[in-house]
């Protein structure tokens, strides 16, 4: 396999078709589920949607490895199950992979208003200083998708077995390996 997309979840039955379906059918691409331990149907619909599923520790980082460790490609990209990929996504990423400079790559932020009815404009507001964020940090988060080549995930140390804000530390430890790239989907 080419690339393999790692998915944790826990209780994602909601969320985890529309990120799927949003990842498409590739040829040489792989998708795991690593699951933390779900109680409702997540694992289901992962499978009926053709992902491998995985199931191990609860938590964030441990499940980011254990996806990870579960392929044997050299490209790995992580992706929350709440998030949609952009159209030419695929190209996208192994375009920038590619480049040996860019250590850690990800997805520009768009945060959209969960349920059914229209926000208020001060929500509609909040959520685009939400996704604003990363850009003044100039340090993307985990909602944003992160792909890197093996050798930099294992440089980088793997994601750290922390509660919270195991993609921020992930993120500058690929820094200090190389180029954080945005792309401009």
């Amino acid at each position: 396999m080419d690339l393999a997309v790692v998915i944790p979840t826990l209780d994602e039955e909601l969320s985890i078709g529309g990120c799927l379906d949003s990842l498409g059918t590739y040829e040489g691409v792989e998708v795991i589920v690593a699951d933390g331990g779900s109680n409702d149907r997540t694992r289901e619909y992962a499978r009926s949607r053709g992902a491998r599923v995985v199931t191990g520790a609860h938590g964030r980082g441990p499940q980011l490895n254990l996806g990870a460790a579960s392929s044997d490609s050299e490209r790995l990209l992580f992706l929350h199950a709440d998030c949609r990929l952009p159209e030419g996504w695929l190209p996208a990423i192994r375009h920038a992979l590619d480049d040996e400079d860019n250590s850690l790559i990800c997805f520009r932020l768009r945060t959209l208003p969960s349920g059914g009815s229209e926000p208020s404009p001060f929500h509609r507001w909040w959520l685009r200083v939400f996704d604003l964020r990363s850009r003044g940090f100039r340090l993307p988060y985990g909602d944003q998708g992160f792909a890197v080549r093996r050798s930099v995930f294992e440089r980088a140390g793997r994601f750290p077995e922390m509660p919270l804000m195991e993609d921020v530390a992930f993120a500058r430890a690929c820094r200090r390996v190389g180029r954080v790239r945005r792309l401009p989907l």
